[in-house]
């Protein structure tokens, strides 16, 4: 009966480890968990801010899926793709940007010299926006793969 009573509690310390390594949750605060090691909440100006024990935590992101996938890479160590990750998802804001300004810059010209340089500019801008989506959703999708042959997984 005793060793059986360790056996069980050994099993159920390993199988709570092991989850721990693979879930992802939301805390009732509306914060998220992923892997016991991440934190993703947001801040007052709507980024999503990711805390952790690694040092390239405390990094920002205006895409919670974004975060995300920087987490899965980061726990992977692949820290180049998690760099760009962080890269693309501030290039994708600020091409938002540009698009608004090119978008009201447009409307209000009257010029049609100026009409059709702002309308230039505004297709490279939706064409930069376009590739940056498609690399992002690239990551994405190798970060859910991954994360879901984890699941997978037999313990």
């Amino acid at each position: 009966m005793i060793n059986e009573t360790r056996i069980e509690k050994f099993v159920s310390q390993q199988l709570l480890q092991n989850l721990q390594d693979i879930v992802i949750y939301q805390e009732n605060d509306g914060s998220y968990k992923l892997f016991n090691a991440y934190t993703i909440s947001k801040n007052p100006q709507k980024e999503y801010v990711v805390t952790g024990n690694t040092a390239n935590a405390n990094t920002k992101f205006y895409v919670l899926k974004n975060a995300v996938s920087w987490c899965i890479f980061d726990k992977r160590n692949k820290m180049y793709e998690a760099r760009r990750i962080t890269e693309l998802d501030n290039k994708l804001v600020s091409i938002d940007v540009d698009i608004n300004i090119h978008q009201n810059l447009f409307k209000k010209s009257k010029v049609t010299d100026d009409k059709l340089m702002y309308l230039a500019k505004l297709n490279e801008d939706r064409i930069k926006k376009k590739n940056i989506i498609r690399e992002l959703e690239g990551y994405v999708t190798e970060s859910n793969s991954w994360q879901k042959q984890r699941f997978n997984r037999k313990p």
